[in-house]
This record gives C-alpha cells, structure tokens and sequence, in this order.
C-alpha cells in the first residue's frame, strides 16, 4: 500500500483521517469522542504522566520491592511455558544485575516483538517470586544502542469507552499526538502578541507540545496557564458574539392597566424580589431594543407569574405570545395556570403539542397565522417551521437548560423583532450567571414567597426503608400524597439494583402502601394516559405516584407533602432540588426521603449530606457545577466541562 502524502496545508481544522494509523472505525470512535479534528486532538491533553525520568539499575530494584520504577536492560533470554496458564518471561541484563518481565496476556504479540539482544525500558512494579520480577510491565523497545526513552515522562490520555471499543488505546494516541506535532506547521494565533508580551507567555506551539510530551514537569503549570487564560479568552469571545446575534431591534411595547387587572384578580401578593423582577422586565419591554432577558429564581420563587405579568405589555399593543415548555406535562400545567390568571382579561391560551388531535393542530396553526389566537402554549412542535405567527410580540422558554442556542435561534426567526424571555429554576450566582450566559440580561428573584416552609430531607439507609413507608402509610390516611421517583422505566437486567417505575408500583402496591391507590407515569405512556394518571393524582383520586423525572418540573399539587427519590446518586443535585421542589406547594409541612439500595460511599455520600442540609438553590447549584460541569457554555449540551480544559469558570 503506497505511504499517505502529508498534506503541507495541515493545521488545526484538518481531519482526522489524516493522520496514518487512524482507520475509519477509530476515526468515527474519536468523533464519538468530541474530538473531530487535529485541533481537537492536540488539546485532548494528558490526565496524568508515567515518571520514567529516572532509571533504576538492576541491582537496586530491591528498594522499590512493591513500588513502581523503571529500568533498562537487554533482553539474554525468552521463554513460553506452555499449559493452560501459558506465561512469556523475558530476562533483562545490565551490568549490574538482572530482572525478569511476565506477561500472562497477548503473548502472541510479546514473543515477535521482543528478541535476544534488544534493549528495553520497562516501567511496572517490583514483585518477587524466587527472584525480582515485573508482571505486565509497560515496555518500550530502545533498539540496541539506546539507554533511555525519549519520553522520560510518558503521557496516559482519557479513554472513552467507544476509543476501547475499536482498541485506540495509549500507545496509538501517543502515536497519533506525535505525528501531528512533527507534521503540523501553523499553529492558530488566538491571542494578540501584545496580551503574549504582557504575560509573558510561552508559544502555544510550546505549550501544548509541554504539555503532551514534557521533558520537566516543574513548567507544566506555566503551560496550563496559557492555555487556561486562552480558553476564557475564546469564552469571552463567543459571548460577546453570541450577544450581537441576539442583539436585534424590538418594538416598545407600553403595560396598560393589563398588569394591574390581573394583579388585583391573582389570590396573593407578589413579594418585593417579584416586584423587583417585574419593574425590570416591564421596563425591558418599554424600551425600543428587543427585550433578550434570564429570569432566574429558586423552585417555588414564583416565576411564573412574573413571567406572565411580564407578557401582558404584548396582548396589551396586540400581539402575540408563544410559551415554550420542554415537556408535556409542563406544557399542560402551564396552560392550566395561565388560564386561571387570563380569565379576567377575556384571554384563552391554547396548547399545541404533537400529542394533540391533527385536526386540533391545524385549527390552531390557522389561528397562530391570522392572529386569532393571541397565547398560545406549547412543546418542541412551536419550533417547526408551519408554525407562524401574524403578530408575535414576546417568546417565552420555561425551564430554557434544556433549550439549546439553535432552538432559541429557531424560535427567534418566527420574529426577529420579538421580545426574549428565558426563565430558568436552576439558578446559579448573579456573577456567574452573566459569565455564563453573557448575551442575556439577568433578573434574579432571590426569595421565596413567605409561608412556603423548607422540605425536611432525610438520607434513608436501607435498614430503615420500612420505618419511612410506615411514616409515609400514616401522612397518606391523613389525606397526604407522596411522590416515587425513579430513574428509568422499566428492568432491563435482573441483576440490576437501580429502580425502575414498574418494579417500584408493584412492589408499594404489595407492600405497606398497598391500601392506597398507586399511579404510575413515564415517557412511554400515551398522552392521554399521563393526562388520566396526573389528573387522577391532582385530583386526590391516585394517593401514590410513581413516575420517572417527567414530573421534575411543573407539576403542582397542593396536598403532595412526601418526595421520595430511589437511586437518588443517579441524579443531579440541581435535579434534586427540582423534585424536591414539588411537595409542599400547599403550605404544609413536606418531606424528602433518599433510600438507598446500598451505603453510599466517598464522593457520593459527601453529595447526599450536602443536599439534605440545604435548601438554598444557589448553593445546590454552584455546588452542582462544580461537580458536573457548566455544559458547553457557547454551544447546546448542557454537562460537562466539554470546552475548557484547564480553565474553571466557576473560579
């Protein structure tokens, strides 16, 4: 097969599929992977390094006895010992003593490899067994002249589990990595010579080839500080690019005496940080700029009605809105909530969603087109294109982390010079919230409505599940609800310990709880049949609800008091917060119970005390970021620190 041309022009856009070795699987296993081109590879950086910068004689290898060394000899001996163990030893000479190197696997490849009279450094660790040996040692060959590697400090790169699949491991990305740094000629300049001069930064050519392949690992944080202060640069970037794309002209659109009618009809007074929210809203709405604002607050802020209040300066001059819920369950509530507060107005939100009668669907879709229809509710079937609208005055995303920048695009298109308002109960500090979503204005409502008392969370080991359900049989004769949470719908291993919703209705309704009708709702069910199973349970008819995480946010049932979460490890913190953000809506006294299947150790159970000891959003959330990552910032995926390598936008 003729050798592949190294294309002169290669540079950080290139493809993959460049780089001899990678095949069509391994490529498609490293685009599964995040990394699509040379670009993506080079900043794919080393999770730790293989000290070999010190050579341990053969004679010393006794003081690393159970340690970890390295050492160079030449090979004076093979052998394969057959059976039904067969094992490849290897004797290794210098001058100053001997070793043998084991393998027990892939002897096939150890016995073409190695030969008499090779030199080879191998790194593993010392064990003695009727003399010094290393079992699986990493081995390099040197050839016959050389006494030390290249590499005295060998990088072990993150491996996902499609890389493993197709059997790209370290040694074929150390490989990779170093064709591309021998044949790469431009490396991009991101940042300007004069921030380069200012900090005294090294070439990022040198940087990144440090940080792959140091030669002195004292310099490495230097390197990272580059890169770091370049990735917050490029964040800075976006962001700002990010704001000119949403960055439009509106229309000033005056409140009337809307605002006030419905505040005078609403069973309760809107708190100071409402009021606070509100005033900015409304002003954004008068202004002749596009309204593009975050309304964040805690799970029971009251966002909503802020939200709505702040959509009334549209139907005021005329217009239309369109409220964008992510699930069907919301989309319901929702409506059901705006039609109560719209009443007094004379205003009837619809609902359009794919689950709706096709004949329902287009009735609505002629109603959107001539104006006839002023709100309208409704999921992802808002986005497609046959939706249009004759006036559209206001957008609003509920829950919008689970929206990415291309569906708000899409929503934006309908009319650009429609106002913009996001609303979001995964609230983050203020500062960070600007950094994070740096093309929206933020409004932040801080506190929760007075009355609404904190959720007693509580850590149930699994010798204490009994006693909750008896506590928990005694709150439902009472006249009590309670949720069960689970995290998938159905088994699909026996031997599986992770709770699904049918295992878990089955068993409550067997069990201590089995006296009292029990629900069950997951994404599987038809629409109609999670519409029964909600109306059932909002209605006090159902006494138990096992669902999956569709009732995480909007749903809202005044006599619910009990949240139990199974395998609550499976979940976020922030999502925690959601559920438990759903009992307790009535005034009542409620309680939030994590059972566990086994004991939580480490990490895991330092993330369950944390969250049983607050109720503070922001601090759950902060904590939650910390933990899993604030999504790509610029992009749609929202977990994992998938753009910043070494920078911490949280710091």
């Amino acid at each position: 097969m003729p050798k592949r041309s190294i294309d002169t022009r290669l540079d950080f856009l290139s493809p993959l599929r460049l780089i001899p070795g990678l095949g069509a699987k391994r490529v498609a296993a490293l685009e599964e992977s995040g990394l699509r081109t040379i670009g993506d590879l080079l900043h794919h950086f080393p999770r730790r390094y293989i000290d070999r910068s010190r050579i341990v004689p053969l004679e010393d290898v006794r003081e690393y006895l159970g340690k970890q060394c390295t050492v160079v000899g030449s090979v004076t001996r093979t052998r394969v010992e057959p059976g039904r163990k067969s094992r490849f030893r290897v004797l290794i000479s210098d001058e100053t003593g001997s070793l043998e190197a084991l393998w027990f696997h892939g002897i096939p490849y150890y016995r073409k490899a190695i030969h008499s009279g090779m030199r080879l450094c191998l790194t593993g660790k010392i064990g003695h067994f009727g003399g010094f040996q290393m079992v699986h040692p990493l081995m390099e060959s040197l050839g016959t002249k050389k006494h030390r590697p290249d590499m005295p400090f060998l990088p072990v790169y993150p491996v996902s589990t499609a890389m493993r699949e197709v059997n790209l491991q370290q040694k074929s990305l150390v490989k990779a990595v170093d064709w591309c740094l021998r044949n790469l000629k431009h490396y991009p300049q991101i940042l300007p010579r004069c921030i380069e001069d200012k900090k005294g930064f090294p070439p990022m050519s040198e940087c990144i080839r440090s940080l792959h392949f140091p030669q002195d690992l004292s310099r490495l944080e230097s390197y990272r500080e580059r890169v770091r202060y370049e990735e917050l640069y490029q964040t800075a970037l976006a962001l700002r690019w990010n704001r000119r794309k949403f960055a439009l002209p509106g229309r000033s659109m005056c409140r009337g005496d809307m605002v006030n009618t419905v505040r005078k009809a609403l069973p309760f007074s809107l708190t100071k940080d409402q009021d606070r929210a509100l005033e900015s809203l409304l002003a954004s709405a008068e202004a002749s700029t596009r309204m593009h604002s975050l309304l964040q607050g805690d799970v029971g802020s009251g966002k909503t009605v802020v939200a709505l209040l702040a959509c009334l300066p549209a139907l005021n001059e005329g217009y239309q809105v369109a409220w964008l819920s992510p699930t069907e369950v919301l989309a319901r509530q929702s409506r059901s909530v705006v039609e109560k507060w719209l009443e007094v107005l004379g205003v009837q939100p619809e609902l359009l969603t794919a689950g709706r009668p096709v004949a329902k669907q287009k009735a609505i879709l002629s109603g959107l087109k001539s104006a006839t229809i002023r709100f309208v509710i409704g999921t992802h079937s808002l986005i497609q294109e046959r939706v249009t609208f004759r006036k559209l005055g206001i957008i609003v995303i509920d829950e919008q982390q689970r929206f990415g920048v291309e569906q708000r695009l899409a929503l934006q298109a309908k009319d650009p010079a429609a106002d913009f308002l996001l609303m979001s109960a995964t609230p983050i500090p203020q500062t960070l919230a600007k950094t994070l979503y740096g093309d929206l204005e933020v409004v932040t409502i801080h506190k929760r409505p007075v009355g609404r008392k904190p959720v007693s969370t509580h850590y149930v080991p699994k010798s204490k599940r009994a006693a909750m359900e008896k506590f928990i049989a005694a709150r439902i004769e009472n006249g009590e609800q309670a949720f069960y949470i689970v995290p998938r719908i159905e088994q699909s291993d026996p031997e599986d310990t992770l709770s699904d919703s049918v295992t878990v209705a089955t068993r409550l309704r067997k069990g201590m709880l089995g006296a009292f009708p029990v629900g069950i709702v997951h994404g599987k069910m038809s629409n109609e049949q999670v519409e029964d199973e909600m109306k059932a349970f909002s209605e006090g008819k159902t006494k138990v609800l096992v669902a999956t995480t569709v009732v995480e946010v909007g749903v809202d049932v005044p006599a619910a008091t009990i949240m139990v979460i199974e395998n609550a490890e499976r979940f976020g913190l922030c999502q925690l917060h959601q559920l438990r953000g759903r009992v307790g809506r009535g005034g009542g006294k409620a309680y939030c119970f994590l059972p566990a299947n086994e004991t939580y150790e480490g990490g895991v159970a330092e993330r369950i005390r944390r969250f049983c000891r607050t109720e503070d959003g922001f601090e759950i959330a902060e904590l939650d970021l910390r933990l899993r990552g604030p999504g790509e910032i610029t992009g749609t995926r929202q977990a994992g620190f998938d753009e910043l390598r070494f920078a911490d936008i949280i710091r």
